[in-house]
């Protein structure tokens, strides 16, 4: 079998630095178009930052933390990106589309699972074991990149974040046009023995701040973590393995603790399956008329 770790890498512009760029350039010009001039001034870093990866293009360190960095930047930018989330969904909405949301929630499941999940189930263990799940959002995307190095390298990483950055980016462009509050701002929280629990308080710490507002639909949680253990899948199915359960316990997380609608986790899967299936050949094409580092990554699902 053919040591992936050893193929030829990409080189010049990547196709996530095309991927990034094209965001940062639909973004941009949508900031610029509706927003005023506080549009005008983020589609000016806009324009900055995508020349600066594009003056990157002729850097390609092949290993070690800045091998990582050529084609993993993008996710060390996600806390800007999602920041500006905030201000982006409001330029053409002045609103958001909870009603909407909770309508859908009461005619598939006839009722409000983020509301009664934690009342049917209200045990602080559980809970506790719940929220943690939820908490592994933020260890299952380095675990799948570092599984994704150890199978493949430098070149498992970038198909890896890719795939991730593209679920991101489909995520980010619904909550722009279709921002949903969720209901941490339309539903109490739990109260109870529930909220005395340590995770728990830890959990909505984080949340509080550093959450952007009219992000819940779909859960770019589900999304970007179903994504990414099966994009590390495709380069070692053992990791997809070590990270399902977590994945399964934040799926279940965001409804339980109220930061999502159910029917975000299910538009979360849906999300990040489609846009699985979908980036071998987005990767394919936006690499050019690069040679291909490795035949063995398909084109289908």
């Amino acid at each position: 079998m053919t040591d992936r770790r050893s193929l030829p890498i990409d080189t010049g512009v990547l196709a996530i630095d095309r991927l990034t760029m094209g965001y940062l350039g639909a973004t941009g010009l949508f900031a610029l178009l509706v927003g005023g001039m506080t549009g005008a001034v983020m589609a000016a870093v806009h324009v900055a930052i995508g020349f600066i990866i594009w003056s990157c293009r002729k850097w390609q360190p092949r290993a070690g933390f800045l091998g990582f960095l050529r084609v993993g930047y993008p996710s060390l930018m996600m806390p800007a990106f999602y920041a500006e989330l905030a201000t982006l969904n409001q330029f053409v909405s002045s609103g958001y589309f909870d009603q909407t949301v909770i309508a859908w929630d009461e005619a598939i499941f006839g009722g409000q699972p983020s509301m009664f999940l934690s009342e049917i189930l209200p045990w602080v263990p559980f809970s506790e074991a719940i929220h943690f799940g939820y908490f592994t959002y933020y260890l299952i995307m380095p675990g799948a990149i570092f599984g994704a190095y150890f199978a493949s390298g430098r070149e498992g990483i970038h198909r890896t974040v890719f795939t991730l950055m593209a679920t991101f980016f489909t995520c980010y462009a619904t909550f722009i046009l279709f921002p949903v509050a969720g209901p941490r701002y339309e539903f109490e929280r739990i109260g109870g023995a529930i909220a005395d629990g340590t995770v728990y308080q830890l959990v909505h710490r984080i949340l509080e701040s550093g959450s952007s507002r009219g992000t819940a639909f779909p859960s770019s949680h589900v999304a970007a973590s179903v994504a990414i253990i099966l994009a590390v899948w495709r380069e070692d199915s053992r990791w997809f393995w070590i990270l399902l359960m977590p994945t399964i316990l934040l799926s279940f997380g965001t409804v339980y603790g109220r930061f999502h609608y159910a029917i975000d986790a299910v538009a979360g899967l849906v999300y990040g399956i489609a846009v699985w299936a979908v980036t071998p050949r987005a990767f394919r094409a936006l690499r050019g008329r690069q040679p291909d580092p490795s035949p063995e990554y398909q084109t289908g699902v």
